[in-house]
């Protein structure tokens, strides 16, 4: 008897050390500094419409780790996926959600065929090159978002997943308007890019292939409109994801794109928008994430 009550304890430590964790880190920036140059727009109201998405999807609150305006600093944005990178294991799933403006920044490595690279909008971030004040430090780009990633990686392994989903743009006019003098638009982005100076000439560099999904909620060349329910405004991409929260886990990923465009344009209707997704070469048939 004591052999078997020794046995099922080893069985049920097994398991536990190798059940798979759920982490997630939301970021929500709608207020950004005046003398940043950026427009107010309400990626923080993202935010509990993530969190109650992750929720209803197997996320303990005390895994989700929230960064709000003022808190979604660089420094900290870096710090926050360091930390879920230190504490993951293999076989843990991890959730990364940026909610704020995108820009499109001189790329420095050489490897974007354009010649720029996609960052997000920390809160510190400014709008604007100016030599000797601000140079771009503050953004994120895309490049050390990846190098990021790519260290969670190889703490989950292949039996781990990442989905980062960007309700950002990187081309849009980041302007605010009127739609038939009844309803405001708003656009998260902007179609000016930040433009380095006095850079060298840099060799060619291949583009390293990525080992996640990513989902955005626009094309390159479109515009993201927030959406209007009940007179907040939403990231269309979040809002989406919010409404479907019941029907998009364990389903094939081109499965995914087709509901969220569908919803997307039940909330957008007038303006062309529609989700993209960047996923590994070899995710045919892969799932977004299993509930």
């Amino acid at each position: 008897m004591r052999k078997v009550a020794i046995l099922f304890i080893f069985i049920l430590l097994s398991s536990l050390l190798t059940a798979q964790n759920k982490c997630a880190l939301v970021i929500g920036i709608g207020q950004y500094p005046a003398e940043s140059g950026w427009s107010e727009i309400n990626g923080n109201n993202d935010i509990d419409i993530v969190t109650t998405f992750l929720i209803d999807n197997g996320f303990s609150k005390e895994n989700i780790v929230i960064l709000k305006n003022e808190q979604a600093t660089k420094n900290r944005i870096i710090r926050e996926i360091k930390k879920i990178t230190e504490l993951s294991k293999e076989g843990d799933f991890i959730y990364i959600h940026f909610s704020g403006h995108g820009q499109q920044v001189t790329d420095l490595d050489g490897d974007e065929e354009d010649g720029f690279d996609e960052a997000w909008i920390p809160y510190d971030a400014k709008k604007e090159y100016k030599k000797g004040y601000y140079e771009g430090e503050n953004h994120l780009i895309d490049d050390e978002i990846n190098a990021l990633l790519k260290e969670i990686k190889k703490k989950i392994g292949g039996k781990g997943g990442i989905v980062v989903v960007v309700d950002a743009c990187n081309s849009g006019d980041s302007s605010r308007g009127e739609e038939e003098e009844t309803e405001e638009i708003v656009i998260r982005g902007t179609a000016d890019k930040f433009i380095i100076q006095d850079v060298a000439n840099t060799s060619k560099k291949v583009k390293i292939p990525i080992e996640w999904v990513e989902i955005s909620a626009c094309k390159s060349y479109q515009n993201n409109h927030e959406c209007v329910i009940n007179g907040k405004n939403y990231g269309s991409l979040s809002y989406s994801l919010y409404s479907q929260r019941s029907d998009l886990p364990n389903i094939p990923l081109e499965l995914v794109e087709k509901m969220i465009n569908r919803k997307m344009r039940e909330f957008v209707s007038s303006r062309i928008q529609s989700v993209q997704i960047q996923s590994p070469e070899s995710s045919s048939g892969q799932i977004l994430f299993k509930k």
